[in-house]
């Protein structure tokens, strides 16, 4: 069914787990762009919402902010088709949709990544997982690791008093990321499996709970300082963050195959359907690999207009042309921005929680050389915290109505955190994405706006 946002049409249209995509949404999308003839296609696909109300409250709200730039500075003669993307992801019921959980947000005003959330501010620590959190977080994973992820979850329930229980949570973890995460995310080469060091579960699960606890939440006890119990509810709370890790990696290798298998291909269709349709793609989160990866399965003589990725959750250096690390090798997705007729723009903040603490942390513990943290978040670091790694130069965040100048650059850095700024942790202001200034950046890419 086709919806109405502000004058602009919206269909949506599900791609399953391995890449298929859904042929009755294709062929309804198809007869769409028969009947309407647009001269634009805007295809938004979101990070880890569950269900597809979820994602669809997610287009609305994102595609709302447009029809009023359009009013006001849209080109003429532009014909626009909106398409939201829905894809089988999982989502930890304590973590926020974006902008749609105002009373868990908190204004961090100019403070800077895990420093602005924390500034005095304590949330409570994460309850233990409920009957759909669990039934979420056995969606993430193949049958096969039913056993174990069962196992798992009963241990993050009960969390016992018993240093053998956290070492069997560890062993369980590493168990599941043997089989589900490979020999690394495709970013870069040498990544290794989640969590491949050998450290003891309460040694692990305490690196996760001090990472939690500089960003405001309560673990329990810290620093030894609390009593027996308190001390091994803190070190299950660790092991409840690394859990999540886990299926955020599995999440994220998902992405890349539904984006390279799945959507790629679809928009060659639509392309060879229509050669003169301008596609502008946007992703969120986990979303933003999925339209990334989609330049990998594009046809060879097919490209799209322009890419948006709005908080990122994949590597920074996934399309760079060398590693800084590595000068011989380079990003998995290099040269497909050659696939892009305008930029590829990260749009990111320093106050993204998810992607410039925890997910870095999480690829720290899978490497096999020792390094602080500082080193991580770099190395290891989310492309929704720094933008395009490295030497991609920042633009500064524009006011609606105000013209970018993209210059012919191919990838483009815009610092996004004096709007992308609220949200309590873990993810801080990872969803915090619905905001005009948002939507302009899109219009603008797009070629949309004068």
């Amino acid at each position: 069914m086709t919806k109405n946002i502000g004058g602009l049409p919206l269909l949506e249209l599900r791609i399953d787990e391995n890449g298929d995509v859904d042929p009755d949404g294709e062929r309804a999308l198809a007869a769409e762009l028969d009947t309407i003839e647009p001269t634009d296609l805007l295809v938004f696909t979101h990070g880890w919402n569950n269900t597809p109300s979820v994602a669809s409250r997610l287009y609305e709200a994102f595609y709302a902010q447009l029809p009023p730039l359009l009013a006001a500075h849209g080109l003429p003669n532009r014909k626009i088709l909106l398409l939201g993307v829905f894809w089988p992801s999982s989502r930890w019921s304590d973590e926020p949709i974006p902008d749609f959980e105002p009373a868990a947000t908190v204004d961090l005003g100019g403070g800077g990544g895990a420093a602005g959330l924390g500034g005095g501010l304590e949330f409570p620590p994460p309850a233990p997982p409920n009957a759909d959190m669990q039934a979420m977080i056995r969606a993430a994973f193949p049958d096969q690791q039913r056993a174990a992820v069962d196992e798992l979850l009963g241990l993050l329930v009960e969390r016992p008093d018993d240093g053998a229980a956290l070492q069997r949570a560890r062993d369980l973890i590493q168990t599941i990321a043997a089989a589900t995460t490979g020999d690394g995310d495709g970013e870069q080469a040498d990544e290794p499996p989640f969590i491949a060091q050998p450290d003891p579960g309460a040694e692990l699960f305490s690196r996760f709970a001090t990472q939690l606890e500089d960003l405001g939440i309560v673990t329990g006890g810290a620093g030894g300082a609390a009593g027996f119990g308190d001390t091994f509810g803190r070190l299950w709370h660790g092991a409840q963050e690394a859990a999540r890790q886990l299926t955020y990696f599995q999440m994220k290798h998902r992405a890349g195959t539904i984006g390279e298998r799945g959507l790629g291909p679809l928009l060659g269709r639509l392309l060879a359907r229509r050669p003169a349709l301008r596609i502008d793609l946007i992703g969120h989160s986990f979303g933003a690999r999925v339209v990334s990866y989609a330049l990998a399965g594009l046809p060879t003589n097919s490209a799209v207009r322009s890419v948006t990725l709005l908080q990122g959750a994949f590597s920074h250096f996934a399309f760079a042309a060398s590693l800084p690390f590595d000068a011989r090798r380079s990003g998995a997705l290099n040269g497909k921005d050659a696939r892009v007729e305008g930029p590829v723009t990260a749009c990111y903040s320093e106050h993204d929680s998810a992607v410039g603490t925890l997910y870095p942390l999480a690829s720290l513990l899978g490497r096999e050389d020792a390094a602080g943290f500082d080193d991580a978040t770099y190395r290891w670091g989310g492309i929704g915290h720094d933008g395009h790694q490295p030497d991609v130069a920042v633009t500064a965040l524009l006011d609606v109505g105000t013209r970018y100048d993209f210059d012919g650059a191919r990838l483009v850095n815009i610092d996004a955190a004096r709007v992308v700024k609220k949200g309590s942790p873990p993810s801080g202001a990872h969803s915090d994405i619905i905001h005009p200034e948002l939507a302009w950046v899109v219009a603008s890419a797009g070629g949309l706006v004068g």
